[in-house]
């Protein structure tokens, strides 16, 4: 089944758990572009044909197995759009299942067979887009948007929104001075619409809000909101209740910049905290020793930075250190991987510590990424 670009954390722990082998992962870098896109399709099929043909070839791998995850790849061709692929591909499979993400982050074309998914192009996709909640505000109607980057998706049915006033269908707006029947309907949806945010703005996973909308219908929603510290950001904008996904997408730009830019502030301060209490690692070699022993409570990392390399064993410790490559240095070797990072940001977050990807040149001293540890 083709899943969104952000796995829950309950999909995630699942698709980390060992499976019978064999256990395919397939990772494609793709275009969201027509023709580009029709060729990425047909890469795929291309690998995934390989892959049929390493199955068939492994001794390892029993005839009915072989058979069952060939059965699960044709699903996989056959589900997926090549009009809607974005950056990059990643597929699993295994004789009862499969999954397919569409991600916002380019992967390495890779073919990988074990006992366990590769999850690391996926978590760190997952970490570098920003989740977030629009709210679009109007005299008699509230819509609820989902976004992640640059991809944004109305939410509708057992959320409960749109919330419509019951004089919806008047043209008045609300005013301090207004009709007060009027303004007190708007004021009730308000509230209506400010109850159903609360089950997404609970607990780990609750989500920043920008409020769309004209001046005065922010205004009113902030005095009667119990979630003021969950917004993020504004928009005083109006019209935008029939607007296309790409049409909402092109106006939360500005919005999305300033939660960044914030979320980038206050990673810098956290570092510089840090550092004055020398809990701080800087560069890829001390910020991978330090996730291997569980400290970083922050990795933060340059949104443009790749680095090839080859974790090594240390006195029995296995990937305890890294020989740093140049790019494309050793491509296809057996150990060495094209995007470190990708594992650093996994072993981060398995270890429930945060990451926040921030612009280039913004840890320049750091060599693009830096960490503040636990102790």
């Amino acid at each position: 089944m083709t899943q969104p670009t952000r796995p829950t954390p309950e999909l995630l722990a699942d698709l980390r758990k060992p499976r019978v082998y064999p256990a395919v992962s397939v990772t494609l870098p793709t275009n969201r572009i027509w023709p580009q896109s029709q060729q990425d399709d047909i890469r795929l099929r291309n690998l995934l044909a390989d892959v049929n043909k390493r199955l068939a070839d492994d001794p390892d791998v029993t005839r009915t197995h072989a058979v069952a995850v060939s059965q699960q790849l044709a699903a996989v061709a056959d589900e997926l759009d090549p009009e809607r692929f974005l950056d990059g591909l990643v597929v699993y499979a295994s004789a009862d299942e499969h999954h397919t993400f569409m991600l916002s982050t380019s992967v390495p074309e890779r073919i990988v067979i074990n006992t366990t998914y590769l999850t690391r192009n996926l978590v760190a996709s997952a970490a570098r887009e920003r989740p977030y909640l629009a709210l679009v505000l109007s005299n008699g109607e509230v819509r609820l948007w989902r976004g992640l980057g640059d991809q944004v998706t109305e939410v509708r049915g057992d959320s409960g929104f749109p919330v419509v006033t019951s004089g919806a269908e008047r043209e008045v707006a609300p005013s301090a001075g207004g009709d007060q029947w009027v303004l007190q309907d708007f004021r009730n949806m308000l509230g209506e619409a400010d109850k159903k945010l609360t089950p997404l703005l609970q607990g780990e996973n609750s989500l920043p809000v920008i409020l769309v909308g004209l001046r005065r219908h922010i205004a009113a929603f902030r005095e009667v909101s119990r979630h003021g510290k969950s917004v993020a950001a504004e928009l005083e904008v109006g019209g935008l209740l029939t607007t296309t996904p790409a049409e909402m997408s092109a106006q939360l730009a500005a919005p999305r910049r300033a939660m960044a830019e914030a979320e980038t502030a206050g990673a810098m301060r956290d570092l510089d905290a840090s550092r004055s209490g020398k809990r701080y690692a800087a560069g890829v070699q001390e910020a991978w020793q330090a996730a291997g022993e569980g400290r970083i409570s922050l990795l933060v990392v340059e949104e443009g930075l790749r680095v090839t390399a080859r974790p090594e064993t240390v006195e029995g410790a296995e990937r305890a250190k890294l020989t740093l490559l140049d790019a494309g240095e050793g491509a296809g070797a057996e150990g060495v991987e094209e995007d470190i990072v990708d594992s650093l940001v996994e072993s981060v977050l398995s270890a429930d510590g945060k990451v926040v990807f921030v612009p280039d040149e913004t840890l320049k001293e750091a060599e693009g990424v830096a960490a503040a540890l636990r102790y």
